[in-house]
């Protein structure tokens, strides 16, 4: 099996680790060595601490993807507050003083200060009509809907900058993580290059650990045709959907829907969804949690002799309704 992802590299790995054995069976008293005296037993390590390395960023996007909704969420119904909270003050204050200190809502996708400067801005507001409620003619201090109060919209606002600190945090690890993991992968695919190299200066052609040689990349003119995805954000079902034409690539293994949150990286894609090679649609909310968030998937086409095809992204825009 060829390496055409991060994905590919535990089997791959696993198939030059079983050829170094049967090369070494062939070499007798003298196993085969790459650069440094690296040997057997020094692949076998490395492809633990790199498969550790490979699950290690698994959690920590999973974990990036939690805290990152939690805080859009929280952001959504911090919004939501604060058009109430406009609405009540122009609704039953008609004192134009205190009309001009209402700040505008900001945009969702802004970043923190942005964000939250203009809701504490609200928050004082509010405190200020409670203040002198009787004086601007109120019945008592202004509570929105479900008795939500100024000291919960206070409490929400703090809550807000903790969820950002989290999201923050996790992205910073992920990201460290990630840098982590593609040096072990550049370091092994090295290695399994000057295996090749090696082989074939041991070993005669007939040999059967260089006849069962793994490739390294897909031979040429073996990517299966990608499929044409086509997809949108279903407000019916509350989920991304994504369809797409009948795969008609030979040796048709399966399908994997990858993603991205935000803009697509293959460098930091995830399976999101392993399909059958028959399948032509995908639902699901995978990074689209919280309203007024986006992510972009790509659908890729896999076939038996370890060749792959992720075609155009996709990218799906929850609306912040």
């Amino acid at each position: 099996m060829p390496i055409t992802s991060i994905g590919s590299y535990g089997p791959t790995t696993l198939e030059f680790q079983d050829d170094w054995v049967q090369a070494n069976s062939e070499l007798g008293v003298s196993p085969l060595l790459l650069a440094g005296d690296y040997n057997l037993a020094n692949f076998t390590a490395d492809r633990v601490i790199m498969l550790a390395a490979i699950n290690n960023v698994t959690t920590l996007a999973s974990n990036a993807r939690l805290t990152s909704a939690a805080r859009d969420s929280a952001k959504f119904a911090l919004l939501q507050r604060h058009k109430q909270l406009r609405g009540g003050v122009f609704g039953k204050i008609t004192n134009p003083e205190y009309l001009a200190q209402m700040p505008v809502a900001p945009k969702l996708g802004a970043d923190q200060s942005k964000f939250t400067d203009p809701l504490k801005a609200a928050a004082l507001l509010w405190t200020r009509i409670n203040t002198n409620a009787s004086v601007l003619g109120l019945s008592g201090p202004i509570t929105l809907a479900g008795d939500y109060s100024l000291a919960q919209f206070q409490t929400d606002i703090t809550a807000l900058g903790n969820f950002y600190d989290d999201a923050s945090s996790d992205e910073s690890a992920l990201g460290f993580a990630r840098s982590a993991r593609n040096q072990v992968l550049r370091a092994i695919h090295e290695r399994m290059k000057q295996f090749r190299q090696v082989i074939v200066s041991v070993l005669p052609p007939n040999s059967p650990a260089r006849q069962n040689l793994p490739r390294l990349s897909p031979a040429q003119g073996t990517k299966p045709p990608s499929v044409s995805v086509t997809g949108a954000w279903d407000a019916t079902i509350l989920q991304a959907r994504l369809t797409w034409t009948a795969s008609t690539a030979t040796n048709l293994l399966k399908l994997e829907v990858r993603g991205c949150p935000g803009a697509y990286k293959n460098s930091e894609e995830e399976v999101v969804a392993d399909l059958p090679g028959t399948a032509t649609e995908w639902q699901g909310d995978w990074a689209l949690t919280a309203p007024g968030t986006f992510a972009s998937f790509k659908v890729y086409v896999m076939t038996t002799t370890g060749n792959e095809n992720g075609g155009k992204a996709i990218k799906i825009v929850r609306p912040a309704i």
